[in-house]
C-alpha cells in the first residue's frame, strides 16, 4: 500500500478540469467476499459510466474515460490481499488509486472536482495514525485509523540490519554470520553474535540501522501530523527514541515481539495510546466553537460556512463523520439548493467546505455525530 501524503489531497483538490469521477468502495478480505470485490468495482464502473453520459458525454467518450480503471477488473492477486477501502480517482489529467484504512460507503461521483469527503479521516486533526513495529530481522510501518490498518510501501527503507549492509557497504561491519546447514542444506535466517542488549558495539549498530529507518519514515510520512506508535522489546525502542526526529512520535509503547501480534491488534493496541490526545483535540475544538457561537466568529449553517469556506475565511472545521448534503450553491447569489438523494449536477456540500478549509491551511476534525454542537452536520469557527 502506498500512503496518500497530504501534497496529493491537494493535487486532487486541485484538479478542475473536470468531469472528475471518484470511486469509493470497502474491501473485504475472504474466500467468498475477495470473489465479490471485483463485481462491486465493476458495478461502480458502470454507475460512474452512465453519470458521466447523463452529464453530457458520448457513450465511447466516458468508456474511454474509464478505460485506465478496468485492468483492476482482471487482476486478481490485487483483489486478494486488499482490505481496507478503496479510492479511485479519474480526469483527463488524474490516474490514481489508493488502499487505505478506511471503511469507505461504496459510491461512485462525477463533478467537476474529486469527492474528498470521504479521505478526510486521514488529513483531520483526530484521524490516522502510524505503528512502526520493531526487530532487528523486519521493520513494518501500519497506516491506521480507528476501525482499519493497511501496512505501507517501505520500499525506501532498510527492512534489517543485513539490508542496510548491502545498501551501505562502508557502513560499520557488524558481528554478522549466516546460519546453513552443509552447503545443500536448507538456509535459515542469519543471526547475530551476542544479544543485543549486551554490547555497546550491537547498540551502535542498531543505532545506525534505526537512523537509516528514522530518515526514511521520516521521508514517507513527510509534511504528516498524525502520531507514530512504537512497537517492539523494551531495548529496540529505548534505542529507536534516540535515532527518531519524527515530530509526533507517541508517548507509550506496545511492548514485546511486534510478530507475535496481528496487524489488528497492533492497530488496536496503538488506538488507546493515541485516543486521549485525539478526544483531547476533539472536546478542544467543541469549546472553541461552544465559545464563540452566537457571534459573528462561528456558525453551524452550512450556507454560511460554504461561503467562509471558498472564500478561505474557516479556521477550524468540524464535520459530521455520518453526514451527507448533496445539493447546488452558488457563490454569487448565497443560494442553495439541497436534494434528499443526489442529482447530476449536485456536489456533497460538506465536501466542499472540507477541501476549502485544507485548501486554505484550516483545521478540520471529524466527529461522530453524538458529539458535533447543535448536532449539526457542520460547525465552523472563523479567521474573520
Amino acid at each position: 500500500m502506498l500512503l496518500m501524503k497530504r501534497e496529493e489531497l491537494q493535487e486532487l483538490l486541485k484538479e478542475r478540469s473536470g468531469p472528475c469521477v471518484s470511486l469509493f468502495m470497502p474491501t473485504v478480505k475472504g474466500s467468498e467476499e475477495t470473489r465479490q470485490n471485483p463485481i462491486r468495482y465493476r458495478n461502480l464502473l458502470r454507475d460512474a459510466e452512465k453519470k458521466l453520459i447523463a452529464q453530457g458525454a458520448k457513450p465511447q467518450e466516458a468508456k474511454d474515460m474509464l478505460a485506465p480503471a478496468m485492468p483492476m477488473l482482471e487482476d486478481n492477486i490485487f483483489w486478494q490481499y486488499q482490505i481496507g477501502g478503496l479510492a479511485v480517482f479519474i480526469s483527463k489529467g488524474v490516474r490514481r488509486a489508493y488502499t487505505l484504512p478506511l471503511n469507505f460507503t461504496e459510491m461512485a461521483v462525477v463533478t467537476d472536482h474529486f469527492c474528498v469527503r470521504p479521505l478526510l479521516p486521514l488529513f483531520a486533526e483526530d484521524g490516522t495514525f502510524y505503528v512502526l513495529a520493531l526487530s532487528q530481522r523486519s521493520v513494518k510501518l501500519y497506516q491506521c485509523s480507528r476501525y482499519n490498518v493497511s501496512e505501507a510501501d517501505m520500499k525506501r527503507i532498510p527492512k534489517s540490519l543485513a539490508d542496510l549492509l548491502e545498501l551501505n557497504p562502508r557502513e560499520k561491519q557488524l558481528q554478522y554470520h549466516s546460519n546453513t546447514e552443509g552447503h545443500g542444506g536448507p538456509r535459515q535466517a542469519g543471526s547475530f553474535h551476542g544479544h543485543a542488549e549486551d554490547t555497546d558495539e550491537a547498540k551502535e549498530n542498531i543505532l545506525v540501522y534505526f537512523q537509516n529507518v528514522n530518515r526514511g519514515i521520516n521521508a514517507v510520512l513527510a509534511g504528516g501530523n498524525s502520531p507514530l506508535v512504537l512497537a517492539g522489546v523494551d531495548y529496540l525502542t529505548r534505542i529507536y527514541e534516540k535515532a527518531n526526529t519524527y515530530p509526533r512520535l507517541a508517548p507509550g509503547r506496545i511492548a514485546g515481539n511486534p510478530a507475535d501480534l496481528r496487524p489488528e491488534q497492533l492497530k488496536d493496541k496503538a488506538w488507546e495510546l493515541v485516543r486521549p490526545g485525539f478526544i483531547a483535540g476533539q472536546d478542544a475544538a467543541v469549546k472553541q466553537f461552544r465559545q464563540l457561537d452566537g457571534t459573528p466568529k462561528a456558525s453551524a449553517h452550512l450556507k454560511t460556512i460554504l461561503a467562509a469556506a471558498i472564500d478561505g475565511r474557516v479556521d477550524m472545521l468540524m464535520i459530521s463523520s455520518k453526514a451527507q448534503r448533496w445539493g447546488i450553491f452558488d457563490l454569487d447569489s448565497g443560494v442553495m439548493d439541497l436534494h434528499t438523494k443526489p442529482e447530476p449536477s449536485d456536489h456533497e456540500l460538506l465536501d466542499i467546505c472540507a477541501a476549502r478549509t485544507l485548501d486554505h491551511g484550516g483545521q478540520v476534525h471529524v466527529l461522530d455525530p453524538e458529539r458535533m454542537p447543535n448536532q449539526a452536520p457542520a460547525a465552523a469557527v472563523f479567521r474573520y
